[in-house]
């Protein structure tokens, strides 16, 4: 009762906090644009990004019965955590017992990175249900190597490896930790090898644009080297009170570092303690939960590793495709810890919770504070937008604002409006799924809106320049809208309505 009262909870703080965002992102508007093309599209898109197609496929499948404003969009991100403790619910409580279910609730509940992922219209809910689903189908297995367990377990990496690429490098770690440990325990492995076989031959249909993403990943990619401090947010993204992209709101760095050193001192004591009492605590369980907290780490040090050796690969938000496994790995060891009957134990259990409800809390209304920021300049976006032509119209941007000017295709979707990217001389670039055009020519005859972003970039700098300077001898600004985004870094954005010299002349005529 008490697992279902707490996920109901979580549930309505997951959906208070979707209903309360109005605005999106790039990323978001990314995965809003790609839904509203046909599977085959879909398919042929991703195959040219860096992600493999089926949370597209199932989003779409969602937003064609229940609609695909930002709720629904946001709802089905939820779905996917509910999916996650439903798992707790069940095959968790079935596998490890009810306080084990209890306590990977909890921590679920609890993550500040669980706000993003319940948010976010994104894949990564999902994925790390079908990770953690993968893991857990490869440990009924090893239990019981029958033929349901062992269909589960190719369904669920296919499913995982068909969402996300940190998935699939967590399947492949799944199948090779059941391979080991079952012929260490001289366990027949010819089931799992015809899962791996058959699982091969599904997964060969994306095996080319797997190939392909990893030649155009090699030749070039947006994430950049990894450094000190990237390695630093690592270790504390999962429970950061604020997301590291978002200024800081409520709270100031040091109030931050403290809160998140404390945390990390935890998480030391815990390592430090199941160390010194692991001869009094129940080895085989000890065991599993090192495994399954293994199934996280070894796919992000193989990936810090080859972000530092090859090429950069990693992001912290990719760790969440991974992060039911190192849950559950912590909910069995801190289980047994508390198990153990051991004051100290106990005490660290407890602690260790109150930090992490602390941070969450945290993350809460620190983000709350961002979205309701974001509402505002989206509301003022939309009050310039009021009494304008936004059905059939232009809007061009320079090649540095492209991704901008895709947020707008977004919001003003008409079939009629044209979105012009102009670059001086043609780019190798795709700009699907957004509904993208990239001109050479600079306007002079036809009425637009020219929007640009701006930072201390110089060669962003020069680029609008370059724009505006060309076109400054035909055109005059009928209005503007600019917006200060983070005014300690100068990033902002700004929209002119651009009227040729001509048509404004003979309105102001019209209006004498």
């Amino acid at each position: 009762m008490t697992s279902i009262v707490i996920t109901l909870m979580a549930l309505s703080l997951f959906i208070f906090i979707d209903a309360f965002n109005e605005s999106f992102v790039f990323d978001e508007a990314y995965t809003m644009a790609m839904i509203q093309h046909s599977f085959s599209d879909i398919w042929n898109i991703t195959a040219t990004d860096v992600h493999p197609p089926l949370y597209y496929f199932i989003l779409k499948i969602f937003t064609e019965i229940f609609g695909d404003n930002l709720l629904t969009l946001r709802i089905f991100s939820v779905l996917g955590m509910l999916a996650i403790f439903l798992t707790a619910m069940f095959p968790i409580r079935k596998h490890f017992g009810a306080g084990v279910s209890l306590l990977f609730i909890i921590i679920v509940s609890l993550l500040p990175v669980s706000q993003y992922l319940a948010s976010e219209i994104r894949m990564y809910s999902w994925s790390m249900f079908f990770t953690l689903a993968n893991a857990l189908a490869a440990y009924q297995v090893y239990k019981n190597n029958n033929a349901f367990n062992n269909i589960l377990l190719l369904l669920s990496a296919l499913c995982a490896s068909y969402t996300h690429y940190y998935s699939l490098m967590g399947s492949a770690t799944i199948f090779g930790v059941l391979l080991l440990f079952m012929i260490a325990t001289k366990k027949k492995i010819r089931n799992p090898l015809i899962v791996i076989f058959l699982f091969l031959i599904a997964y060969s249909f994306w095996l080319p644009e797997l190939f392909y993403q990893i030649g155009a990943v090699n030749h070039n990619y947006w994430i950049t080297t990894l450094t000190p401090k990237d390695l630093l947010l690592f270790t504390y993204y999962l429970f950061s009170p604020k997301d590291p992209t978002h200024p800081y709101m409520i709270f100031n760095l040091p109030a931050m570092s403290v809160a998140l050193s404390i945390m990390l001192l935890l998480i030391a004591a815990i390592a430090i303690l199941t160390i010194r009492e692991y001869k009094n605590l129940n080895k085989a369980k000890i065991i599993t939960a090192l495994v399954f907290i293994g199934l996280f780490l070894i796919p992000v040090i193989s990936a810090v590793i080859i972000s530092y050796a090859m090429k950069p690969i990693m992001i912290p938000r990719y760790m969440t495709c991974l992060l039911g496994c190192l849950v559950l790995g912590v909910s069995i060891l801190l289980f047994e810890l508390y198990e153990s009957g051991s004051h100290s134990a106990r005490t660290l259990v407890f602690g260790s919770l109150f930090m992490l409800w602390i941070l969450s809390v945290g993350r809460f209304f620190s983000e709350r504070q961002y979205m309701a920021k974001c509402n505002v300049e989206y509301a003022e976006l939309q009050n310039y937008f009021l009494n304008k032509n936004t059905e059939k119209t232009v809007f061009i941007s320079p090649f540095s604002a492209c991704g901008w000017l895709g947020m707008l295709s977004v919001m003003y979707p008409s079939k009629e409006n044209l979105f012009f990217v102009y670059s001086e001389r043609k780019t190798p670039v795709s700009y699907k799924p957004f509904n993208l055009i990239e001109v050479n020519k600079l306007p002079s005859d036809f009425d637009f809106h020219y929007t640009q972003a701006y930072d201390s970039n110089p060669i962003q700098s020069k680029g609008n320049q370059h724009f505006t300077n060309g076109i400054k001898n035909d055109y005059v600004i009928a209005d503007s809208l600019n917006q200060r985004l983070n005014p300690q870094r100068l990033e902002g954005r700004v929209i002119y309505q651009m009227r040729t010299i001509h048509r404004e002349r003979e309105k102001h005529r019209n209006t004498h």
